[in-house]
């Protein structure tokens, strides 16, 4: 469709008169010629120009006198107010509007920073989360601290344990047979499975498709700076979804089996099968237990442990510490110590470290 054009209005900043016509340069109210204060706009009737008219407006926007800053004409050589000449000014209607929203925008936004409460931002709280972290760590370094002793030994004991392994046969089955494995059967049997290709299968899918459903109408204005406007209607092409059904080829597979011939065989290994023990308490001294060692036995993994039990001459308090053979080989029942300990562990005695 054919652009049209029709006559804007715009309000006197002087006089305060509204809704004076586009064409109308000055105000008919109070005499005062448009200036770059005049901003146009359309009214809720639309005025339509004539041919004659709509050949002579809309070629260009308005120029601002740089002396009077009057508006003129796009095609007037000298300021209609005050005789300037045209090529002394630089500015036209579209950058006076552009020049004056920027203005206005940093006025709003002056009078708005200087009516806003003066608030200090709001900070997130993280005290409850910094007193939870607090009383963590305070109790772990609570129970976990180092604490002091007098304490004096009332028992000592000690046990020593000793594994003995037998040699046992074990019937199993794998797909291959390890060294000292003896063969007492075999049979086929699955050994996993794999994919083959059957057949193909026709399978429905939904699918859409954006099918032509006519044009949609639209007019747009543009400012044309001179008082006028041009209304540009144009349509644009308007699609629906519509949805089928689409069959397509597929692959459908099955699971066979791959077979493979499995070993069942008969296997000796070494395993604990009891543990030999000797312990004491007081002032008996540590030995290994005897072994009896029978037939397809031996000897395993050699182990011990050594403690003392303490009491606090001061809280009344009974303890029990393991320690090293050597440590403990070195204490005697009845011996006063000053010790540092940790949780069950005695890190110091009489302010020695122990290793």
């Amino acid at each position: 469709m054919a652009d049209k054009k029709l006559e804007g209005l715009w309000d006197c900043p002087y006089c305060g008169a509204k809704g004076i016509g586009g064409l109308t340069k000055h105000c008919p109210a109070c005499g005062h010629p448009q200036d770059t204060g005049t901003k146009f706009y359309l009214g809720e009737k639309k005025k339509y120009l004539d041919e004659e008219l709509a050949e002579q407006y809309g070629q260009g926007a308005d120029w601002t006198c740089a002396y009077c800053g009057s508006l003129n004409r796009i095609h007037y050589k000298y300021c209609t107010n005050c005789s300037a000449p045209k090529e002394d000014s630089q500015t036209d209607y579209h950058q006076n509007v552009v020049n004056e929203e920027i203005k206005e925008q940093k006025k709003m936004a002056e009078r708005a920073e200087a009516h806003a409460p003066q608030q200090q931002p709001k900070k997130r709280s993280f005290l409850p989360l910094l007193f939870l972290i607090v009383a963590i760590v305070g109790l772990v370094a609570f129970f976990g601290r180092a604490k002091g002793a007098d304490v004096k030994i009332f028992d000592k004991s000690w046990e020593r344990n000793i594994d003995i392994e037998a040699l046992k046969t074990f019937k199993e089955s794998d797909w291959d047979v390890p060294s000292g494995g003896r063969v007492t059967g075999q049979k086929r049997e699955i050994h996993h499975y794999q994919q083959i290709l059957d057949h193909y299968e026709e399978v429905p899918h939904q699918v859409s498709k954006q099918v032509y459903d006519g044009e949609d109408s639209h007019t747009d204005y543009k400012d044309n700076g001179d008082g006028t406007f041009t209304e540009h209607t144009y349509t644009t092409p308007r699609y629906r979804t519509e949805w089928y059904t689409e069959y397509r080829s597929e692959p459908v597979y099955r699971n066979e089996p791959v077979y493979a011939t499995k070993f069942y065989f008969d296997i000796d290994r070494w395993v604990t099968d009891r543990t030999a023990t000797s312990s004491g308490e007081g002032k008996s001294e540590p030995y290994w237990p005897e072994l009896n060692l029978g037939e397809n036995e031996r000897e395993g993994r050699n182990y011990a442990s050594y403690a003392i039990s303490v009491e606090d001459v001061k809280k009344n308090k009974t303890y029990q510490f393991r320690l090293s053979e050597e440590q403990w080989s070195s204490l005697k029942i009845g011996e006063e110590l000053e010790i540092t300990y940790r949780g069950s562990e005695i890190i110091k005695i009489n302010g020695q470290e122990i290793r």
